[in-house]
């Protein structure tokens, strides 16, 4: 065979592998006439108007092709080189010319004039304004009460199709601003799809970048990453969102993209599948060390006030953005509307899915309207039907009904109710549960001691109930915050205390989650540079919706030179500040020390104005508490021991309640004593096996008296944070 035969062999072989489809001048049958399909300008014309699927799978025939030629350069190299240690003969240089291959193969199919027709038809093409007027019907149907900025908004995307692109540069670059719930992102993602739909856009993709999930510069490459992908891919549209507490470094790299229409990377990356990493082996041909958002809309979100973007990024950012589209909140009108659009959904998803009919009676509606959080807009309303269809679900999975069945709604001392064949199911779900918070305050009642910090954690619970009702009305509300610190020795309650908080501020609505994470420098601080903030940020993710319990918190800082401890002390501070509404977090540790550590970060004295002390029990009480440990494990101690163990817990605590552990001393004096009692009852088969006797009980002091050292009161510690 000759070297021509197996070139255009070859040729033929990675075609068919792309595609699996002839050559463009190639006939699939002998009997018809060859007709050139792709390279006849009629052709071109009829395919550009109605095949755009064609022009998509050319472009993705070249990727594959690409990725197969890159793949076959490696394999024939590998082989040369394979055959050049056996000393055989050399590959045919003809098949090693890989690069005019692949220009053949562009030739010979097609897609060098496919492509061109593709840059053509992106640079001339006009949308006619009735594009837009239709989109902007249909966008305001779907987005309540924003009929003028939903016009706003139209406007920006068209603006491009009536100024003209600039090379290099973003279509445009758009800020939205807006109350949350408002419709800011479903507003652009409907945008987005319209276009799609009308053949503008050959996407209806949004991508959104959440900056603040980028907190350090040791997220660099994941951030670069994420960006590329959005740049790179089909759909024209990407929005960022929290920039306000966004990450310097890749806020200026933003900026950059929406001044310039690029950003210079400060390191040389490469693809791999598909993945943008950094290079590590030099210089090479396919290197990526810059960004481009042409053909981009860069599509700034915010609940921020416009005058307030520019704190983030600049004066210059400001200059460059062409389109701001400020929603409302929304009007009452608007309200009712959107809960009779949600409503007509509901009805629609529980006869398709659940096989029933509801009606949603005005009253109904009214509740809604009343108690949805003004704060959440749409948002809100939406959870609220969402709870309601949950809840119907569940009345169904539990009850024998027919298809035939009519569920009826209806509103009851002030809370919605469905009823279906005499069983009734209450719709809301309240994220305030009255029996959580019994329980919680009944296991309170039973911690011995402590009453300052019992009556300080209750005190919260009129004020979170006040604050959620004037949000309820839409009303400002005076957050206070719930960052403590907890200072005592070892064994005085502290973690208990933690979970009993995360728990009642689950109960109550405070938080989302109620879950406590208990955490020391171990968790939050790494060993190498740069991966402190991340180890750190995934602690705190973990926590979100709870609480975030840092015992022997001083631990974090041990010195200016503790450059781990301090990164993780900031990221701590940025993360309480983003996430204050959901997230809160605790400190302990003993006073003198915790006083040192709050001097380590200027922001921190101010977000932890909860100073809760711990004080070491009295013998009374650890007397309530070893009764309370033995009646947890099936024992009970005789009162006849009550008085002198008394006497023995307070000489142990007046010598050193630090190192005698208080609440441990009562459960490891407990313990010892049921080892004892094991013992006398094996010798005696008669003894009550559930009693603990005086003779069970060692009451040898062990503990010694502390060095003596300067020590921090407690006023001292809260004058210091006062200052």
């Amino acid at each position: 065979m000759s070297k021509d035969d197996r070139r255009r062999n070859e040729k033929e072989r990675l075609w068919n592998e792309v595609l699996n489809r002839p050559r463009t001048y190639e006939s699939t049958d002998a009997s018809q006439e060859i007709e050139l399909t792709i390279n006849a300008n009629e052709k071109i014309k009829e395919k550009a108007e109605n095949s755009k699927e064609t022009l998509k799978n050319a472009n993705l025939a070249m990727d594959e092709l690409n990725r197969i030629l890159k793949k076959q350069q490696k394999d024939l190299e590998d082989l040369s080189n394979e055959m050049k240690k056996r000393e055989n003969s050399q590959i045919d240089p003809t098949l090693m010319d890989l690069d005019q291959l692949e220009k053949d193969i562009r030739r010979d199919y097609g897609i060098e004039e496919m492509n061109s027709y593709k840059e053509e038809i992106k640079e001339n093409k006009k949308v006619e304004n009735s594009v837009f007027e239709d989109i902007y019907n249909v966008i305001i149907s779907k987005i309540m009460g924003q009929k003028d900025a939903m016009r706003l908004l139209v406007n920006a995307f068209r603006r491009p199709y009536v100024m003209g692109e600039e090379n290099g540069k973003p279509k445009n670059v758009i800020l939205i601003s807006g109350p949350e719930g408002s419709g800011r992102h479903e507003a652009v993602t409907q945008m987005a799809r319209s276009l799609y739909e009308k053949g503008v856009f050959i996407s209806d993709e949004v991508y959104t970048i959440d900056m603040s999930r980028y907190t350090s510069g040791s997220q660099e490459t994941i951030f670069l990453q994420d960006l590329y992908q959005a740049l790179q891919g089909k759909g024209s549209v990407i929005c960022f969102e929290h920039f306000e507490n966004g990450f310097p470094a890749f806020l200026r790299m933003i900026d950059s993209l929406a001044t310039t229409g690029r950003v210079v990377l400060n390191k040389r990356y490469v693809l791999s599948k598909g993945v943008l990493v950094e290079n590590q082996t030099g210089l090479v041909t396919s290197s990526v060390d810059s960004l481009s958002a042409e053909g981009k809309y860069l599509i700034f979100i915010t609940t921020q006030k416009p005058s307030k973007v520019q704190d983030a990024f600049g004066a210059d950012f400001m200059y460059h953005v062409l389109d701001t589209v400020v929603l409302k909140p929304l009007d009452e009108e608007s309200v009712k509307l959107i809960i009779a659009q949600q409503a007509e959904t509901l009805k629609k998803r529980a006869k398709e899915n659940l096989q029933v009919d509801i009606e949603m009676p005005q009253e109904m509606q009214d509740w809604i309207a009343a108690h949805y959080d003004k704060t959440q807009g749409a948002d809100s309303i939406s959870a609220i039907f969402y709870d309601f269809y949950i809840s119907l679900s569940e009345l169904v999975l539990h009850s024998d009904h027919k298809e035939t069945d009519t569920i009826e709604l209806s509103v009851r001392d002030d809370a919605p109710y469905a009823l279906c064949h005499g069983q009734e199911v209450k719709l809301s779900r309240s994220k305030n549960s009255q029996e959580e918070i019994d329980a919680v305050n009944a296991e309170l009642d039973e911690i011995v001691g402590l009453n300052m910090v019992k009556d300080y954690i209750r005190s919260l619970q009129a004020h979170i109930a006040m604050q959620q009702k004037r949000r309820e009305q839409g009303m400002k509300t005076a957050e206070v915050s719930k960052h403590m610190i907890f200072t005592g020795n070892p064994g005085t309650g502290k973690t208990t205390i933690a979970r009993l908080i995360s728990r009642y501020m689950k109960a109550i609505g405070a938080l989302s989650q109620g879950q406590l994470v208990e955490v020391t420098r171990a968790d939050l601080v790494a060993q190498y540079v740069g991966q402190t903030a991340p180890l750190t940020m995934s602690v705190i993710k973990s926590a979100l919706g709870g609480v975030l319990f840092i015992d022997e918190a001083y631990s974090l800082y041990r010195g200016k030179d503790d450059s781990f401890g301090l990164e993780c002390i900031d990221t701590l501070v940025k993360a309480m500040e983003d996430h204050r509404d959901d997230l809160i977090v605790i400190l302990a540790g003993y006073k003198k020390e915790m006083a040192g550590f709050l001097e380590s970060n200027s922001g921190l004295k101010s977000r932890f104005p909860n100073l809760i002390n711990f004080p070491d029990y009295t013998g009374e009480e650890l007397r309530k508490i070893a009764a309370l440990q033995a009646k947890g494990k099936g024992y009970v101690i005789d009162e006849a021991v009550f008085d002198r163990l008394e006497s023995y817990f307070n000489e142990v605590q007046s010598i050193n309640a630090a190192e005698a552990g208080n609440g441990r001393l009562a459960r490891n004096v407990v313990e010892d004593a049921i080892l004892r009692q094991s013992e006398r009852v094996v010798k005696d088969p008669e003894a009550d096996m559930s009693l603990l006797k005086e003779e069970d009980f060692d009451f040898t002091v062990k503990v010694k008296p502390p060095v003596k050292k300067d020590e921090t009161t407690l006023e001292d510690l809260m004058k210091m944070m006062n200052q």
